[in-house]
């Protein structure tokens, strides 16, 4: 984890900063070449009005009226460049610390993280990772592994310092480029708006640069300083004539209190189209946004003004996955800003920055100067582009882009609609009737005027919010968690059953239950208390999962920690994931919502807590509740706005290796013994009947009847089938055993991205492996990385044609070797939140629910010991889940399977077939002692028939975007009732 010496920027917006200098909006004034009006201007030329070339054009840019002002540094001062120990130890854990870090002992090297530890880490033969760093020697880091090697050097030349240290001369300086130069006047009168409102009579295009934007397909295409874009200057006039223009969202994003200015350039002759039948907003191709985002510094002075960090863009196209985007990172100087990706270090111009995997760009902290009366250091964190793809993926207009729909443009004052910035200015409120003057936006419809664009208090008609506060909730969802919490949404994509959990607008938070329960099983909100008492409330708001997650960063903690008071020490503990997402501290507005959310309900305490919306005694207690709430949130908040940030990479290496390198030499020989056949083929695509979804989605009555028809389908009394026969689970034993087994950590897409893989990253430091990057990649040739353990050259460590579903079954029986928590506690923590009911009960594992998750623990990232448990309870065959499964066969009397949601006899069939498969169950091996050498040769050879069955799935159907299905995710081929 980097541990960030002061608010750490993400994807900063404006948070209601206070104006910091008193200073008036002055006038704006070009800052530059202008393109003509009517589009004659190209990039940096010059034209007058309407096209023609030569007069001075009166400025018609007044000063804005907007509530948010960013005047920028009056002076920029070239600092040192800093680095502090934290980001330096997180690159050197994603380049080494899946192999090396301990318990990792790859190549005899381990090393713990540590300053100590680093400072003195040496392999047996005696040389430091800066010396393999700067020699070359380790041939698997990816890029620039000598510019962190004199990183390492520089920071263990200053005494290994905890905090921060100075960087050798160059390393992470972006180089100086340069091209836009901010008058100061203008820099005074920046607000979120820009530095001037244009009139319309200006808006003008810049047909050259609509060309070479069109042309571009990815990232390499786009130009490598920002001043060969279209955000040339921070003069709103100078971009106006080019047809640039300034928006600011109704809802705005918070990112740890950073500022942003935002941008839109639509191509000439086209328009941001809305329409008022669907309500909805189509944004033609080509379409590019600029976001610059702004820290608050303290000059010398002692006046605090705004230093721009980055300006990020978004060029879009006609589906949001082909959009392309990147992000400028500005120099000391802030006179330009190179593409991240590209190079920013002129020391080392060929060290790129790059994923793990050869690609562009990585997440890239950047320490700067906050107080240049104190010399306080920050950081300031950019994301890579797998945040970036992991939050726009929810685009509402499927476009990539967030914060452009009908209730974002359409500004509205404070206290209307949920709105929660401190204030709106004039204009502000007139944003959507300038932009359509401007031609940025128009309708279906011959006229269209403000009046025809949504409300959001009125997105879910029938259903209306309960109260202001629920409004208010919704609002902040809005601009702040809807982009992941809805159908296309990240959230959704990486764990279906968080489908119902829909924040955006129309979704389901008017009138949510207050009774729901989360994916892990565990209560979004508190249960009420018995009675009603301030004190019971505020001690009760911690039990609601929504309310932890909002409140707390991510990690392991106890209701000790927490505040609460606590009878013995055994303290229950609970693993939080902070929200939103890619924060790096709390935003203490949103558990001060969340917990007044909760509390504004009115309840009947005198029965058990029911809402009573129209009883006045209720709604008095209410508002006494909404009150303790909020001083519960705000004590919260305070006490736990830990600043911290985590490097990510999701990535896999490429040219692929191997997660773990020693695999030639301690690969099992029981395992290199083994072979996969034809029967083990046959047997992956085989489809079993494995009982019913839960039954929570609309099934289609049209599927055809099955070729075979169990007793079970059908309802003994009507001859009818029990539910369609869309209703039936089927799964094959490669889809079961990798949903019920593997999609916990890697994810129903193999792609690592969940929960449970970004508690490791942000705990232990561990990396989840990604199936369809790494073993089974690359993407663009799907299983061409299989072949690393069948080479020509790989003499007596060929692994034969079936090499690498062993190199899967040994990492999943011993090969890997990462801790699941920094300490026992913390990674009985982890099992206990991320192994629930819910978990193990995915797919009919023939085990009760307490072995189940027995064996999830004691194998952690072995997991196919959980087929061994499996397997060890199918060959006793007189366990009761086999027992039952015949019984119930034998006689037809499905009853009391049935009525167990679980139902994990149905689950006997397929696993009977795969432990047994070429490995015979004699009457001697049914009855033999659990710990003799032939039940463990036979639970061997049954869990490489486990592992092969997955290894099939992942190689025929996950790299060809086949999901296996949980079966309490119908909502994965299904709508949800």
């Amino acid at each position: 984890m980097v541990l960030l010496l002061g608010v750490v920027s993400l994807a900063g917006s404006s948070c209601g900063d206070d104006d910091t200098d008193g200073n008036s909006p002055a006038e704006g004034t070009s800052a530059g070449g202008t393109g003509g009006g009517g589009g004659a201007g190209g990039a940096g030329g010059s034209g007058g009005s309407g096209g023609e070339g030569g007069g001075t054009v009166p400025s018609r840019c007044t000063p804005a009226r907007s509530y948010e002002r960013i005047p920028q540094r009056h002076s920029a001062t070239v600092e040192d460049a800093l680095d502090t120990f934290d980001n330096l130890s997180g690159e050197i854990e994603i380049q080494c610390g899946n192999c090396h870090k301990a318990p990792a002992q790859q190549g005899d090297f381990s090393y713990t993280g540590t300053p100590e530890n680093l400072c003195n880490a040496r392999g047996k033969s005696g040389k430091t990772l800066v010396d393999v760093m700067l020699s070359g020697e380790m041939p698997y880091m990816i890029g620039g592994q000598e510019a962190l090697g004199r990183r390492l050097q520089a920071w263990i030349e200053q005494g290994c310092p905890a905090g921060t240290y100075v960087l050798p001369k160059g390393d992470m300086e972006v180089d100086p480029g340069g091209g836009i130069v901010t008058p100061r006047e203008v820099g005074d009168a920046l607000t979120e708006l820009g530095s001037c409102i244009p009139d319309a009579e200006l808006a003008g295009r810049d047909e050259e640069l609509d060309e070479r934007f069109a042309a571009m397909r990815s990232f390499e295409d786009l130009p490598v300083e920002l001043p060969e874009t279209d955000f040339v200057s921070l003069d709103a006039e100078v971009l106006a004539r080019r047809g640039t223009f300034a928006y600011a969202p109704t809802y705005p994003l918070w990112s740890d209190d950073a500022a942003k200015l935002r941008f839109v350039h639509v191509p000439a002759g086209q328009a941001i189209t809305y329409d008022p039948e669907t309500k909805s907003l189509r944004i033609p191709p080509n379409t590019r946004f600029y976001k610059t985002f702004f820290r608050a510094v303290v000059e010398p002075d002692g006046v605090t003004r705004f230093r721009k960090m980055e300006t990020r863009i978004i060029v879009t196209r006609e589906r949001a996955k082909d959009a392309i985007f990147g992000t400028y990172v500005w120099n000391a100087e802030e006179t330009g800003a190179k593409l991240l990706g590209t190079g920013l270090d002129p020391a080392s111009p060929d060290s790129k920055e790059l994923y793990l995997n050869g690609e562009p760009f990585p997440d890239y902290v950047r320490p700067y100067t906050a107080d240049e009366t104190t010399g306080a250091v920050q950081s300031y964190a950019v994301p890579g582009a797998t945040r970036c793809v992991a939050c726009h993926m929810g685009s509402e207009s499927d476009s990539f882009v967030l914060g452009i729909t009908p209730f974002q443009l359409h500004r509205r004052p404070r206290g209307e609609g949920g709105v929660y910035t401190p204030d709106v200015l004039a204009d502000e409120l007139n944003q959507l009737a300038r932009l359509l003057a401007y031609g940025v936006v128009r309708g279906t419809v011959a006229t269209l005027t403000p009046d025809d664009f949504p409300k959001l208090e009125e997105s879910a008609l029938p259903r209306q919010p309960r109260n202001a506060d629920e409004l208010n909730m919704q609002a902040y969802m809005a601009g702040n968690c809807a982009h992941c919490h809805n159908p296309r949404g990240y959230a959704v994509a990486s764990k279906a059953t968080l489908r119902g959990l829909d924040m955006s607008p129309g979704g389901s938070i008017f009138g949510f239950r207050m009774d729901s329960v989360g994916s892990d099983g565990l209560p979004y909100f508190p249960g009420v208390p018995a009675s009603f008492d301030e004190l019971a409330i505020r001690n009760s708001i911690p039990g609601g999962g929504i309310y932890r997650r909002v409140v707390l960063p991510t990690g392991a903690w106890t209701l000790r920690e927490f505040g609460l008071p606590v009878e013995n020490e055994e303290v229950s503990s609970f693993f939080n994931l902070h929200m939103p997402m890619h924060t790096a501290s709390v935003d203490c507005r949103l558990p001060v919502l969340v917990a007044r959310w909760w509390a504004s309900v009115p309840r009947d305490y005198e029965r058990g807590g029911q809402e009573a919306p129209e009883d006045p005694e209720a709604i008095e207690l209410a508002m006494r509740a909404v009150a303790a709430a909020e001083a519960r949130a705000l004590h919260d908040c305070e006490q736990h706005r830990a600043i911290g940030w985590v490097l990510e990479d999701t990535t896999e290496r490429y040219p692929y290796v191997p997660r773990n390198i020693d695999w030639k030499t301690k690969l099992d020989d029981w395992i290199r013994a083994e072979a996969v056949t034809s029967e083990h083929e046959a047997l992956a695509k085989k489809v079993y009947a494995q009982g019913f979804f839960d039954l929570h989605c609309a099934f289609p009555g049209d599927a055809p009847e099955p070729d075979t028809v169990e007793q079970w389908m059908i309802n003994p009394g009507t001859g009818r089938p029990r539910h369609p026969w869309s209703a039936i689970y089927w799964a094959n034993p490669g889809e079961h055993i990798y949903a019920g087994i593997c999609a916990n950590c890697h994810g129903i897409h193999g792609d690592a991205q969940t929960g449970a893989s970004r508690a490791l990253r942000a705990t232990s430091g561990a990396r989840v492996a990604s199936f369809p990057d790494g073993l089974f990649g690359p993407r663009w040739a799907p299983n061409e990385n299989l072949a690393t353990f069948h080479a020509p050259d790989a003499g007596e460590h060929d692994l034969g044609p079936d090499g690498a579903a062993k190199y899967l079954v040994w990492m999943a029986t011993g090969g890997t070797t990462v801790s699941f928590g920094r300490t026992p506690e913390e990674e009985t923590t982890f099992f206990n939140v991320f192994v629930n009911n819910r978990i193990v009960t995915a797919v009919p594992i023939p085990l009760d629910l307490a072995s189940a998750k027995e064996a999830f623990k004691r194998s952690k990232a072995n997991m196919l010991g959980v087929a061994r448990a499996a397997c060890d309870e199918i060959r006793t065959d007189a366990h009761r889940f086999g027992a039952a499964y015949d019984a119930a066969a034998a006689s037809g009397n499905w009853v009391r399977i049935l009525s167990n949601a679980v139902a994990p006899e149905f689950g006997v069939p397929m696993w009977r077939d795969v432990c047994t498969l070429g490995n015979p169950l004699t009457d001697d091996l049914r009855t033999a002692d659990a710990n003799s050498p032939e039940v463990d040769a036979w639970l061997r050879r049954a869990v490489f028939n486990a592992g092969v069955m997955a290894y099939i799935y992942i190689r025929d159907e996950l790299t060809n975007g086949v999901i296996a299905v949980p079966r309490d995710a119908c909502e994965l081929k299904f709508p949800r009732e």
